[in-house]
């Protein structure tokens, strides 16, 4: 691997640096989406309007569930904090209910655009 192939892109460390600047707030707007998602109620619209305002965000939180071991590489090559770590984990705890949903926007936007 290259050294440019294996830098970490400044729009995830962005994206990144934004989750954990608002992580109170995106907890809660999570929070909201998981209570109507277990209520059976459809979140998939609740789900586009947080990517449309946080789409770096929405990346990383997609990353988070979908692409751990990349993530993970990536924390370790910028040595991100052991708190923020925590947090992200925390996040993924939480609301790994979601992870399919999340999922299943990110494939149905994915075949829209072709």
């Amino acid at each position: 691997m290259t050294e440019e192939e294996d830098k970490v892109p400044r729009s995830f460390l962005k994206a990144l640096g934004d989750f954990n600047r608002e992580r109170e707030l995106i907890f809660k707007e999570f929070d909201e989406i998981q209570d109507k998602y277990t209520k059976g109620e459809d979140i998939v619209e609740d789900l586009k309007q947080f990517k449309s305002k946080r789409p770096g965000i929405f990346v990383v939180i997609d990353d988070l569930f979908h692409k751990a071991v990349e993530v993970e590489h990536k924390l370790d090559k910028e040595r991100v904090k052991e708190e923020e770590r925590e947090v992200m984990q925390a996040f993924r705890d939480r609301f790994s209910d979601l992870a399919e949903e999340i999922d299943l926007l990110v494939l149905e936007e994915l075949v829209a655009s072709r």
